[in-house]
């Protein structure tokens, strides 16, 4: 009989596949011109590379955690991993863009559930007074990928071309694989499901999840009817377009049925609304959601300030570069928070880093055309210190206090919300940076005409003109971002010096489940 693997060899086995798969969250933004022009498709319709992966993830997040109590968690992560690893192989032999939108999705299908079963293998692996442990390190990767994703893309987009974002997962992917098949103990699975699978359930909560996210997304997508010759990209949608409105309200409408219904009438919820019944875990929620919003939409658009606002524009690999410290501090801020945790507790660590997103969100309002990487090291550094302090303590919070089937319903609602507004905070700041900038171009004409300001007589004074308009709209996202922190501080403030224990949750849900097939022997 095989040796039991060590705790931490399971965690970082967990860890790595997960990385992967937040890694091409963000890897694919410095590529998105390249892939344009290698498939000879518009911005506007090659975005959807990236809406794409994160709607799939969204909307498979749900599933994970009941497919992991009935087939076995180890057989569920290794799935995801070989289906990523064959999205990913397909993403670089792409030869369309239709093709490429398609691939990715298949690769945000086997990605998305990685998130929760990640977390889930890693906490069953320690005891309940280690899970901080275990949590920064599968938060490891959550911090470290995204700030790292421009980086590597940059290089392989240089250096390779931008198939090799995608080519480089699949001889990880197969590690990843190999390594789970060996580490991973045994599912235990003592009896198998005799409930009926919960398909109303999970159908309200993919078309609800999808119809908000699209409806965000679509808000910042340029209107094809108002391409000119003048005007080759076109104007945004906006949020006066009817389509927004329609999806939004009717995604809202089908979430609040699936809360209903998995509430009150479904006895196998797939997602266990339940959970928030817990204050620890509540609170948590909430924060992880107002931290997604701020921090991930914005590791969207500063490579986006970097490489199409700044004069002059900065190189993907340069403003992948640019961009490292904030992931070398988080790094830092993971190892500590995961060692403080259990001295200080949540609160005093998430308020800590709170007041330092705060801060650095303020400063990065004083943005100007030609700033770049030395200007924004210290806010950047000061971010990377506040978020990882603040996403470990309030992942390790959220479940530390569950044990049995109610850990890994936890761990996958906590993950699939956390995701959708990651996805929210992109749409949003997006369409808050384009309608801004548009403005603002607008106030700079009509100063122009006006004569207050002197009209430019050459290229580079109106490619200076443009630059000046997006920076200003880049500050008013950074001040909508500041303005965020601010609310997510005050919510810290109400956060439990300590956890408490759900052990009476936990036993509630557990009556409703069959043996948890996450268990491992």
């Amino acid at each position: 009989m095989r040796k039991p693997s060590s705790k931490y060899a399971i965690a970082l086995t967990a860890a790595l596949g997960l990385f992967m798969a937040v890694l091409d969250n963000t890897i694919v933004n410095v590529a998105l011109t390249p892939i344009a022009t290698g498939l000879k498709a518009d911005l506007s319709s090659i975005q959807w590379v990236i809406t794409g992966y994160f709607l799939a993830q969204a909307a498979v997040i749900p599933i994970s955690g009941y497919f992991s109590l009935r087939f076995g968690i180890k057989r569920l992560f290794i799935l995801c991993l070989a289906f990523f690893t064959l999205g990913s192989l397909l993403c670089g032999l792409a030869q369309s863009e239709t093709m490429l939108i398609g691939f990715r999705i298949i690769q945000g299908l086997g990605g998305g559930a990685l998130f929760p079963l990640a977390n889930a293998i890693a906490l069953q692996a320690f005891p309940p007074r280690e899970r901080a442990a275990a949590s920064a390190v599968v938060g490891i990767p959550v911090l470290l990928a995204p700030a790292f994703g421009p980086t590597i893309g940059g290089l392989l987009t240089v250096n390779f071309g931008w198939e090799y974002i995608f080519f480089i997962n699949v001889p990880v992917g197969f590690v990843a694989i190999f390594l789970a098949i060996r580490v991973f103990p045994a599912d235990n699975l003592v009896a198998q499901s005799k409930k009926a699978f919960d398909y109303i359930g999970l159908s309200l909560s993919i078309l609800g999840v999808l119809a908000v996210v699209y409806a965000f997304a679509l808000v910042s997508e340029s209107d094809s009817s108002t391409i000119t010759a003048a005007n080759p990209r076109g104007d945004i949608h906006g949020w006066g377009y009817p389509p927004v409105w329609i999806l939004l309200i009717a995604g809202l409408a089908l979430v609040a049925i699936f809360a209903i219904y998995e509430i009150y009438i479904s006895k196998d919820p797939v997602l266990d609304l339940r959970l928030f019944k817990s204050y620890d875990f509540t609170v948590a929620s909430i924060i992880s959601w107002l931290s997604a919003i701020v921090v991930f939409g914005s590791l969207f658009m500063l490579p986006i300030f970097l490489e199409q606002v700044r004069v002059p524009h900065l190189s993907a690999l340069d403003a992948g570069l640019a961009l490292m410290p904030q992931g070398l501090a988080a790094a830092v801020a993971v190892g500590l928070g995961g060692k403080m945790y259990n001295r200080f507790g949540p609160r005093v660590l998430v308020m800590t880093g709170a007041v330092l997103l705060v801060f650095s969100s303020f400063m990065l309002t004083s943005l100007k055309p030609e700033s770049d990487g030395l200007f924004l090291m210290p806010w950047l550094i000061i971010r990377g210190l506040g978020f990882g302090m603040t996403a470990i303590p309030v992942q390790t919070l959220a479940l530390m206090s569950l044990t049995g089937p109610a850990l890994p319903k936890a761990s996958s609602l906590f993950n699939v919300t956390r995701q959708i507004f990651s996805s929210i905070g992109i749409a949003v700041l997006a369409s808050l940076f384009v309608q801004q900038s548009a403005q603002h171009g607008t106030d700079i004409g009509s100063q122009i005409a006006a004569g207050t300001l002197p009209r430019p007589t050459t290229a580079d004074a109106q490619a200076l003109i443009v630059a000046q308009a997006g920076t200003s709209g880049m500050n008013d996202v950074f001040m909508f971002v500041t303005i965020g922190t601010v609310i997510l501080l005050l919510v810290a403030v109400i956060l439990p010096k300590k956890p408490h224990r759900a052990e009476g949750l936990s036993k509630e849900i557990e009556s409703h489940a069959e043996q948890p097939a996450m268990i491992m022997e």
